[in-house]
């Protein structure tokens, strides 16, 4: 068995997908391993909430087949027949009719009736540019590739390359799934969105955090263990952490992962170097707030998801069908649905509580979708607000060029590592490849004994 040489653990801050992960690496390498968690259980934003029978998916929703490095861990973990491959067929909404195509068939998009013919030579040009810039965009890169197409936002690039049919109808919905809108947005974002969608999707029978449970039943995690700083020793790395009703804690540690939020990291770790610490400080992560239905009877709608323009309505984002991507998340005969608003929307009623929001979410819904909010009034069986305050990261152009900057700039050789969805691609297969990196990084320097004296 290797050991980190004093006997000393490997401390992981955050009980994520990527904080377990990196914590389970370490622990298949031998490394002896430790995780704190501030919440009361495991999961991060890969979690699921029950009530009344209905399985309801936090924030990871869609997996898609090309998160290779998800599937390798769901193999390890020996849980493979926990999976199965979902429906794949999305819904854009246009001129009160819903569009559907597969996301695997490009083909759709001419057939599906979306766009006109005259919008073919703007889907020629997005698939020759996707041909051209796809080995840049991988979820194990820094993404310092990625950075140097980092030049314009989505809405830039699309009426340069595109045309506004493509714009308004597909360009516009894609950005939604950010919860946010193509002039905001960096052109990467979209690019990398393409090629990652466009893939067959996977998903587990009952609940997507049937891997972050297996991962946290396989693991030493402290629950409610609120970490309030780490930081450097001559030997070793400190962590000290607090839970009500006891007395304060400290850990000594070999080494340290930091799998928390950009900010939340930046706080924690005082002897960061000041540009380091100034780029966490500053991650720009937007709100959001989800607004789950449970039906007594399945809607007719065959798609997992129906994305909505602001053509459609402004502040719409999403529904999803959540039935529709595997068959344990509502009891038989009924159907569950979420709604997922562009972040202005959720920033404007963030503070309204939970029957106000989903009193505006039925007015939405018959603006958005008259005949679905019929449906859903008629047979609502269960609502369930959800509020994220770091819901996912903001990426304006150039963005992605600081993420290059600050990713080069960290010290592989520190005792004190990060990982999190800020060190690459916002989504939950880029926060678990960090924190396999994390623990890459981990690994070598408490085998090899090449500790950095310097600030990470």
């Amino acid at each position: 068995m290797n050991t980190t040489g004093n006997g000393e653990p490997i401390v992981v801050v955050g009980a994520g997908i990527a904080g377990m992960t990196a914590a389970f690496r370490l622990q298949q390498a031998g490394h002896p391993v430790k995780i704190l968690e501030a919440e009361d259980r495991a999961g991060g934003r890969m979690r699921t909430v029950e009530r009344r029978g209905y399985h309801m998916d936090l924030a990871a929703i869609l997996l898609i087949e090309n998160y290779t490095q998800m599937r390798d861990l769901v193999r390890d973990l020996g849980i493979e027949n926990t999976t199965l491959r979902t429906n794949n067929v999305v819904g854009i909404r246009r001129d009160g009719k819903v569009h559907r195509l597969r996301a695997n068939k490009p083909t759709d998009l001419k057939r599906s009736g979306l766009l006109p013919w005259s919008s073919l030579p703007a889907m020629l040009r997005l698939q020759t540019d996707l041909n051209k810039y796809g080995s840049r965009l991988r979820w194990d890169s820094d993404m310092g590739e990625a950075a140097a197409l980092d030049t314009e936002t989505a809405a830039a690039y699309a009426e340069r390359r595109l045309d506004k049919d493509f714009l308004d109808y597909v360009v516009d919905p894609m950005s939604a799934m950010f919860f946010n809108s193509p002039p905001d947005l960096s052109v990467v974002n979209f690019l990398f969105s393409m090629p990652a969608v466009n893939s067959e999707w996977f998903n587990f029978h009952d609940r997507v955090d049937t891997l972050t449970t297996a991962l946290a039943a396989r693991l030493p995690v402290e629950t409610r263990a609120e970490v309030t700083q780490v930081e450097e020793t001559p030997d070793g790395v400190r962590v000290h952490w607090s839970r009500e009703g006891e007395p304060d804690h400290v850990e000594e540690a070999a080494a340290v992962v930091v799998a928390l939020p950009g900010p939340i990291a930046a706080r924690l770790c005082p002897d960061m170097a000041p540009a380091s610490r100034t780029y966490l400080e500053s991650v720009p992560y937007v709100p959001d707030i989800h607004v789950y239905f449970g039906v007594d009877r399945l809607p007719d709608e065959t798609a997992t998801c129906v994305l909505f323009p602001q053509r459609a309505h402004p502040d719409l984002g999403v529904i999803t069908f959540n039935h529709n991507f595997a068959p344990g998340r509502a009891p038989r005969g009924h159907g569950l649905l979420t709604s997922y608003y562009r972040y202005p929307w959720a920033m404007r009623h963030w503070d309204c509580d939970d029957d106000k929001v989903v009193e505006l979410t039925h007015e939405v819904h018959r603006q958005a979708w008259p005949e679905m909010a019929r449906h859903i009034e008629a047979h609502e069986d269960m609502a369930y607000v959800q509020r994220w305050k770091n819901a996912v990261i903001l990426r304006k152009p150039g963005d992605y060029a600081r993420l290059r900057d600050f990713t080069r700039g960290l010290d592989p050789r520190s005792r004190i590592q990060l990982a999190g969805d800020y060190l690459a691609f916002s989504a939950t297969n880029s926060s678990l490849v960090t924190g396999e990196s994390a623990a890459r990084r981990v690994r070598e320097l408490v085998t090899t004994g090449a500790v950095s004296a310097g600030r990470g």
